[in-house]
């Protein structure tokens, strides 16, 4: 009895130093850092238990509608302000709640002043319309604001500030809900809102010391019902014509064929942000959820924290005391509770079981918590409970010599000895940044994947994708590839690194060829599986999913694009979140080869001319044109991978031959002998199952329309390539 006392007590004294210790860390600021980042972690893994509020939409001004609106308007960018008139008189027309706009006019508008009164006319129509503030501060902390020209301000229903609240680390996770400038007080652009209709009441909203509230984000900016700019405006003409015709007395036929996409009705009471989103225009903040999250993302969490009652709360100070505290003493007292018991065949038991379950209480209930909306330390009680432990192990390990064994035995049992081998043997390879290595980046992506998406659930498609992708990546590491990441259907894997092989263009090209011939073989299942009764073993909705692409005609066509060359790879990313990747002129050719087998109606494979140097004669390869790619400027020669020497048959080894000749002639600019050749090369067959070279027709059409007449394909034939006669190189328009 007196044994187990002198433990407790011992047990005690090292909780409430270790409690002292953690305290002192936690509340001092020393571990904001890492206190942030574990906030992060929780923020993102507790938005998929979350909805966002259904009653806010955001439209988004992205690169398609900028294109689409230079050819169907001649709008040169910027836009006129004209164009988000007629966007106000739209959603006014559909009594939309509010509608704020992310943009600043704080210049007068380059189409000159009756450009900024037709936006302000269409403002005061509207009275509903929110404009935005910027105010900024020098290091002296003088402040200054940016507001729009007088016309837009003027007739603006609100003004809405857009300052952000960064913390140390440049995240946004705070924000203010309205801001004092020179005596006058502006609310954010995410309440502003809120007080155009009257709701704005903070008198229960958590907020710290500071005043501002602690953000609760959705995963991503599409969870707000986004549309494009572009459906807006082609909605706006179809409306009016619509109307027209039912002025005119059409008949209900007639009116429903010229029904809009989009409706003034479908906007109404809703509160409606505008905002750039195309790349290199709009705000691109740090946020728990992304690096790369809009800026307007953060003032619509504001609008819909309050509309959903979703902001975050920091326990008070007091209950994170208690709460680490509580944590430093589970810490010893499980050891100490193990180590007192007489039978030593359950202290390891206890001892592994307290552990994990101070492991799980410490991370595991801040997470729980922060699901509903409640923020509690991990950092510091788990400091404070790692230190009771390992300290109480120490002295108990000191003081009781016999359980030494037992206590080594907890700790292998607890934690990974692989783990601690590489960390010891290699601590350079758990550090940021990377090392050149000369290798093969693969690049992979499914041809037409949105149309698959169009029928299957996510479930289905979810099957459909595991499916795909784990037959293709056995291939890349049969080959001893390495799968650097999946984006949706496409894989990016490369072959040379971590571990340096001489040979990893020839496995990178086998592995792309293995993986058509496995496309092949997968078509093959889905059309056999999808005509017969489902087995008992197969999933189900996997079985749905091929039964609706056999119904619907659907196979798996995959392009691959592969160059070699100097590429970086390590790991990249954060101290607390990193992955292994690649990066580098090289990995974005690669990455554009794969897009190109799209122009060329390529068998699947292209691959560039640094690679094809390291192959020999190992693979039946074609070359086709020298071309520019998107944003690279140095010609490239482009090569199609057909097959494996030793597996081509004869037929296709002499139509490649043919197909060099061919090719001469066409660079030669004797075209009238190229056409020929072409003509008499495509009575033959390239493919063992007669399928017809599609690379052949997409020259030919090019030879009939354009060359043999003495003229090259330009930008606006829409044939995707500009042909320079002087260097006699293609340029490629699109990725």
């Amino acid at each position: 009895m007196k044994r187990e006392k002198v433990i407790m007590l011992r047990a005690f004294i090292i909780a409430a130093a270790s409690f002292v210790l953690s305290a002192i860390l936690s509340f001092t600021g020393i571990l904001d850092y890492f206190e942030n980042k574990t906030y992060d972690q929780r923020m993102i893994f507790s938005s998929r238990y979350k909805s966002p509020a259904s009653d806010i939409y955001f439209i988004g001004v992205d690169q398609n509608s900028i294109d689409w609106a230079s050819n169907e308007y001649g709008w040169s960018w910027p836009w006129p302000r004209e164009a988000y008139g007629r966007m106000i008189d739209f959603f006014s027309q559909g009594n939309a709640a509010s509608i704020t706009f992310d943009i600043l006019y704080t210049e007068p508008s380059v189409y000159g002043e009756e450009d900024d009164l037709k936006l302000a006319l269409a403002e005061k129509n509207s009275g509903r319309v929110i404009q935005t503030l910027f105010v900024s501060s020098d290091k002296d902390g003088n402040k200054s604001a940016q507001f729009p020209v007088p016309p837009v301000r003027e007739n603006a229903a609100l003004i809405g500030n857009i300052t952000s609240v960064m913390d140390d680390d440049d995240i946004i996770r705070r924000a203010y809900l309205e801001y004092e400038y020179e005596g006058k007080t502006y609310p954010s652009l995410g309440t502003a809102s809120l007080y155009l209709t009257g709701q704005a009441d903070f008198s229960r909203v958590p907020r710290l010391k500071d005043g501002t509230v602690l953000l609760r984000y959705q995963k991503s900016i599409d969870d707000y019902h986004p549309y494009w700019a572009m459906d807006i405006f082609k909605s706006i003409d179809q409306y009016k014509i619509y109307k027209e015709a039912e002025s005119n007395g059409a008949s209900a036929e007639e009116l429903e064929a010229l029904e809009p996409m989009y409706w003034p009705e479908d906007f109404e009471d809703e509160f409606v942000f505008v905002a750039y989103y195309a790349p290199g225009l709009f705000d691109i903040c740090s946020t728990p959820v992304s690096q790369v999250f809009p800026g307007v993302g953060v003032h619509i969490t504001v609008l819909d924290n309050y509309l959903t009652d979703n902001f975050m709360h920091k326990a008070p100070s007091i209950l994170m005391i208690l709460w680490i505290f509580a944590a430093a003493l589970y810490g010893a007292f499980g050891v100490s509770f193990a180590s007192s018991r007489k039978n030593q065949n359950i202290q390891l038991p206890l001892m592994v079981a307290a552990f994990l379950s101070g492991l799980i209480l410490c991370i595991g209930l801040p997470y729980f918590l922060f699901i509903f909306n409640y923020w509690i330390y991990i950092i510091g009680p788990f400091i404070a409970f790692l230190t009771s432990f390992i300290v109480s192990v120490i002295i108990s390990f000191a003081a009781e010599g016999k359980q030494k064994r037992f206590i080594k035995t907890a700790f292998s049992q607890c934690l990974s000895k692989d783990v601690v081998n590489q960390i010891i043997n290699d601590p350079a390879s758990f550090t940021l940044g990377g090392k050149k290595f000369q290798m093969t980046a693969i690049f992979t992506d499914i041809q037409k994947f949105s149309s698959f998406s169009e029928l299957l659930t996510a479930g289905q498609l979810g099957q459909l994708l595991n499916y795909y992708l784990t037959r293709m990546s056995e291939i890349i590491i049969e080959e001893y590839g390495t799968v650097d990441k999946y984006e949706g259907d496409a894989i990016v894997a490369m072959v040379g690194a971590p571990v340096e092989m001489e040979n990893h263009a020839v496995r990178a090209c086998t592995a792309a060829v293995k993986m058509k011939r496995a496309e092949i073989k997968m078509n093959e299942e889905i059309v056999k599986c999808a005509s017969l009764q489902k087995n008992a073993s197969m999933d189900i909705e996997l079985y749905e999913a091929f039964r609706i692409m056999v119904e619907n005609k659907k196979t798996i066509f995959t392009r691959i694009g592969i160059n070699s060359g100097e590429m970086i790879a390590g790991y990249f990313g954060s101290e607390n979140k990193k992955n292994y990747t690649m990066m580098g002129n090289n990995v974005n050719l690669a990455s554009r080869l794969e897009g190109v087998n799209k122009q060329y109606h390529t068998n699947g494979i292209l691959i560039s001319e640094a690679s094809r140097n390291l192959l020999g004669e190992i693979f039946i390869l074609r070359s086709l044109d020298k071309v520019r790619v998107v944003n690279v400027n140095t010609p490239i020669r482009l090569y199609e991978l057909i097959e494996e020497t030793s597996s081509a048959s004869e037929e296709m080894t002499d139509y490649v031959l043919n197909w060099e000749s061919f090719m001469e002639k066409f660079e030669e600019g004797d075209y009238s002998q190229a056409l020929e050749k072409l003509n008499d090369l495509m009575k033959k067959k390239l493919y063992a199952d007669g399928k017809k070279d599609d690379v052949a027709c997409y020259y030919k059409h090019l030879l009939e329309n354009y060359f043999i007449k003495g003229k090259y394909p330009v930008e606006n034939d829409n044939e995707g390539v500009v042909f320079n006669p002087q260097d006699k190189v293609f340029t490629l328009l699109q990725k």
